[in-house]
């Protein structure tokens, strides 16, 4: 699932998300839009975030 589309189901938003994270929301922006891929170290924590498996948001 996309990660966009992930927060959206879970009425989340960007800046949500990258203050949770400790990252900027351009970076958030970023994955969203595809532009990048977060880091494995990243990966983890919006698995435990988002409360989702590690597996739903590594193809992002």
């Amino acid at each position: 699932m996309l990660l966009k589309e992930l927060l959206r189901s879970k009425g989340l938003k960007q800046i949500w998300l990258a203050n949770k994270m400790g990252v900027s929301e351009v970076t958030v922006s970023s994955w969203c839009a595809g532009k990048s891929v977060p880091r494995k170290e990243h990966l983890r924590k919006l698995s435990e975030i988002l409360n989702v498996p590690l597996s739903s948001i590594i193809n992002l």
